[in-house]
């Protein structure tokens, strides 16, 4: 599984579910949110695998962040959407599109898939263990609701049933609902303007090795999963970093992420794309892999930067090359090099077409650059690829 990185930009309001956290100050929370409350699906909404509430509290899954469009907050809108995300062995959700969206047009897709990097989510298993797999997630915007012991109150001062009422009844006992034991919450989030950078395009990102060291040494030797929330100055450096998601918590996986991200830094294209005024902001997932005697380098999910991504560039093979349906194709292996570029690229596997698709092939892969940071939330440069490229791939880019 693998998608094109283009440095998306989208204005979302943003706030901390139970602390404030962020860099713009905000009135001080409390850690009591509202209780969950199950809401029938909107009318054609798919049934979904998995379901998060944002409602400033966490929905189930973990996220610790409130994501809204800006209108519909305003607004007071709540909402809907449904994912059809490409969830990976690890339980991360490589790519997503909307496939429903309620209210329509009011961005709560969009906001949805801005939430992608903290899904967390129990992968399907094959008879081998996990397997990748689509699945649907549903993410339910639910407005904060006053909540109060109101109801509580008026019931325990309210008369016994059965005694007498109106004009012609003794006031007899305290009716009286006194304001020193009422509560009332709404469970207010700060929520602040910004734009969110939700594809983010690297020109910096750590290494294996800075990736290895960044295990925390209360991991446990169990695999983590953290999601740091950064603000981006214009020359691209990450600052002011929060851990929004920790998975499994309590193990400092937060707090290895949050360390990590300083060594991220933005692309010039994607910083000179960005609109000046509310701050950017950016998600940095992080997959903590278990301390083992060697580093699997293979890259699995590539995140290819756009423009040199396989489905671009494989429409310059020539036609007579992507003539011969049904041939499995050749498969080049490379190195990722500085800067995301495929360096060292041979074949591994040789085509049944012949040698002049092999050198296509090999020349196509070549030219091919993958962003500095995987789908699979890990480094890539210094990594293998093993990339297969099919004859009748280029005919059906074409079309």
């Amino acid at each position: 599984m693998s998608r094109a990185i283009g440095g998306a930009l989208l204005a979302l309001v943003i706030g901390c579910a139970a602390t404030a956290v962020f860099a713009a100050p905000a009135p001080q929370t409390t850690n009591q949110v509202t209780p969950l409350v199950v809401s029938p699906r909107p009318k054609g909404a798919p049934l979904p695998d998995v379901t998060m509430q944002v409602n400033g509290g966490d929905g189930g899954i973990g996220q610790n962040v409130a994501i809204w469009p800006v209108s519909a907050r305003e607004a007071g809108l709540s909402g809907y959407a449904t994912l059809a995300c490409l969830v990976d062995i690890h339980g991360l959700a490589e790519t997503c599109r909307v496939i429903f969206e309620a209210p329509p047009g009011k961005g709560f897709g969009a906001a949805a898939l801005a939430l992608r990097p903290t899904f967390k989510v129990a992968p399907r298993r094959g008879p081998d263990g996990p397997v990748d797999s689509e699945m649907r997630i549903a993410v339910d915007f639910k407005m904060p609701q006053v909540v109060s012991n109101l109801q509580e109150i008026a019931l325990a001062r309210a008369p016994p049933v059965g005694t007498m009422t109106g004009d012609s009844a003794p006031n007899v006992g305290n009716h009286e609902i006194s304001a020193a034991n009422l509560r009332i919450s709404d469970n207010p989030v700060a929520m602040r303007r910004l734009t969110m950078m939700t594809e983010p395009a690297w020109a910096a990102a750590p290494s294996f090795e800075d990736w290895a060291k960044a295990y925390p040494p209360e991991g446990g030797g169990v695999e983590g999963y953290a999601v740091a929330h950064c603000k981006v100055d214009r020359e691209g450096r990450l600052s002011r970093c929060s851990a929004v998601k920790e998975s499994p918590a309590g193990h400092g996986f937060g707090k290895a992420a949050v360390a990590l991200a300083a060594q991220f830094r933005a692309s010039p294209e994607a910083m000179a794309a960005a609109p000046h005024g509310a701050p950017i902001e950016v998600d940095v997932p992080v997959r903590f892999a278990p301390p083992g005697p060697a580093i699997d380098r293979t890259i699995h999910a590539p995140a290819w930067i756009a423009g040199s991504d396989p489905q671009t560039l494989i429409r310059e093979l020539p036609a007579n090359l992507a003539a011969k349906p049904g041939s499995p194709g050749a498969v080049v292996q490379c190195r990722v090099g500085e800067g995301g570029a495929l360096t060292g690229c041979e074949i591994e596997y040789t085509s049944p077409d012949g040698i002049d698709f092999d050198e296509a092939a090999v020349k196509l892969a070549s030219r091919l650059r993958v962003n500095l940071w995987s789908a699979e939330a890990s480094p890539v440069e210094g990594g293998v690829i093993h990339l297969p490229i099919r004859p009748g791939a280029a005919q059906q880019a074409q079309n």
